[in-house]
């Protein structure tokens, strides 16, 4: 198989190593020939270094002299079978790149978008031949997250979904369809795991370290440290793009810094506040690790709590009324994961296994979320429900979702 690949920032390049690392022809597209050869030159002296050190034989060497290419110029992708844009999450330079790949590409090849935020079928719309359109999410860092997104569209076929499937398992990667909307299903859920994470720092009794810890429990990584390997500004920035009403995770950007109410808005009826504390974070330019400061403070690379007071939001109208332990806070972060889950559920997204499989793999649990529920029981999960929204607040009641839906 030849696959194309357009774009070769972080994503990209990730995505390219994985293509690397298999016996594909692989053509890397970008917009200056100069910035492709340096790409090409420092890619082969890495191969270059294998050789010698023994770990790549020579005539792989030469097989991947072969087969790999970057380049400026469309008409190199002509004789691919797939090509995947991985550029810039914008609209208008998707779409530009869209319409030279149906100019130039075969009528068979199938031409699928790495986005993580943005309408598969609102850019399916612009397109001649949407029947070969299709989302194809990979998740960052993509050495080290064995999972893909199918997002598939009303006018794509079940064979291009079939081929998806196929390239994915070639790639070691465990595949999930999902339904179309804005944003990716996964990360919907990982907003509301992040989110329910800044509301317990917000209210201003622990700092990030202790929230990672305790959710440690139940995920391999912690929310705060996720979100700033992500970065504040992208993570707002993907958040915001996928918080229309009836999307997945329907957030309010209509706080002060502070956490106090611009003004009382019109909001559907499953909405909630977007977090105060990344709108300081941002202000601040506190984006993570990349800048030395983001949710922790970074000191030779090494994460530090800040003082509880920067974190704290006195006047947010989500904060836990009650006073909780360690146990329970644990519970809030896993609660939101599983209500996420059920949302997705509940807006047909996916099916249960699928939900099961990509929640289990991005958050590296035992076991999925409907499994889990399954495990904790009818009554268990209730109860659980009913005593976090005494704690913590209505969102985690269930009495909006099928009770069908607790264990489909």
């Amino acid at each position: 198989m030849n696959v194309g690949l357009v774009g070769y920032g972080k994503m990209g390049a990730g995505i390219f190593r994985l293509l690397a690392g298999r016996d594909f022809g692989t053509v890397v597209h970008g917009r200056d020939q100069n910035k492709c050869c340096e790409h090409a030159e420092r890619y082969f002296k890495s191969l270059e270094r294998a050789v010698k050190r023994g770990r790549l034989a020579p005539d792989e060497y030469d097989a991947k002299l072969r087969s790999i290419k970057f380049t400026a110029d469309y008409a190199d992708l002509a004789h691919c079978d797939l090509v995947i844009e991985s550029a810039v999450e914008d609209q208008a330079t998707k779409l530009e790149i869209f319409r030279r790949l149906e100019d130039v590409t075969r009528p068979d090849a199938a031409l699928v978008t790495n986005t993580s935020s943005l309408s598969i079928s609102q850019m399916a719309a612009h397109l001649v031949h949407p029947e070969r359109f299709c989302g194809l999410h990979f998740f960052y860092p993509v050495p080290l997250i064995d999972l893909v997104e199918i997002i598939r569209t009303d006018s794509a076929p079940s064979q291009l979904i079939e081929r998806l499937r196929a390239l994915a398992a070639a790639l070691g990667r465990k595949s999930i369809t999902v339904k179309d909307a804005p944003g990716s299903m996964i990360n919907a859920i990982l907003g509301y795991y992040y989110i329910e994470s800044l509301y317990v720092l917000e209210e201003g009794k622990m700092g990030p370290s202790a929230i990672d810890r305790l959710a440690k429990r139940f995920f391999y990584v912690g929310p705060c440290e996720s979100m700033d390997m992500i970065g504040t500004d992208f993570l707002v920035d993907a958040l915001k793009r996928s918080a229309t009403p009836g999307s997945i995770c329907p957030l309010r950007w209509d706080l002060n810094p502070d956490g106090s109410v611009m003004a009382e808005t019109a909001a559907s009826a499953d909405s909630f506040f977007a977090p105060a504390l990344l709108t300081r974070l941002l202000a601040a330019g506190r984006l993570g690790r990349k800048t030395g400061r983001g949710i922790y403070l970074y000191q030779n690379e090494k994460p530090h709590d800040d003082e509880l007071g920067f974190y704290h939001s006195p006047k947010a109208p989500y904060l836990a009324p009650r006073r909780q332990t360690e146990e329970m806070i644990s519970l809030r972060l896993l609660h939101a994961v599983l209500n996420g889950s059920l949302q997705c559920l509940a807006k047909g997204m996916a099916s249960a296994e699928d939900i099961d499989i990509g929640v289990r793999e991005i958050l590296q649990m035992k076991d999925g979320p409907f499994t889990l529920m399954e495990t904790m029981g009818d009554a268990k999960f209730e109860r659980r429900c009913k005593e976090l929204t005494v704690i913590a607040g209505e969102r985690f009641e269930q009495h909006h979702l099928p009770h069908a839906l607790f264990h489909p």
